[in-house]
């Protein structure tokens, strides 16, 4: 009778583990370059799995654009142009499969 509960809590553990586990993984495998952008920066996935990857770049509370990427199977690197975003602070924001799971804060210069 006693085994019932501890499996039952190890179960649970290891389900919340597991989810956390995945969003670790994209937030150490997103990365963009430079932080401080003049006309263009590089995004680079670096996750085995293909996914659509969609990015939010806003300034303060407003967004500034949405768009979308369909990262194939394998590591991907992608030149991305900021040249349209005028010179401030800014941040850069990864959702995917409906989650948050990377911020980078980043200037144009």
């Amino acid at each position: 009778m006693k085994k019932i509960p501890f499996l039952i809590a190890f179960l649970f553990v290891s389900l919340i583990y597991g989810q956390q586990n995945t969003v670790s993984d994209y937030e150490t495998a997103i990365s963009m370059e430079p932080s401080q952008v003049v006309s263009s920066s590089i995004l680079s996935f670096e996750f085995p799995e293909a996914k659509t990857v969609k990015y939010i770049i806003s300034s303060g509370n407003d967004d500034v654009i949405t768009k979308e990427i369909s990262k194939n199977t394998g590591s991907q690197i992608l030149k991305t142009d900021f040249s349209f975003l005028e010179n401030g602070l800014y941040e850069i924001r990864f959702i995917i499969d409906d989650m948050e799971v990377k911020i980078i804060p980043f200037s144009k210069i």
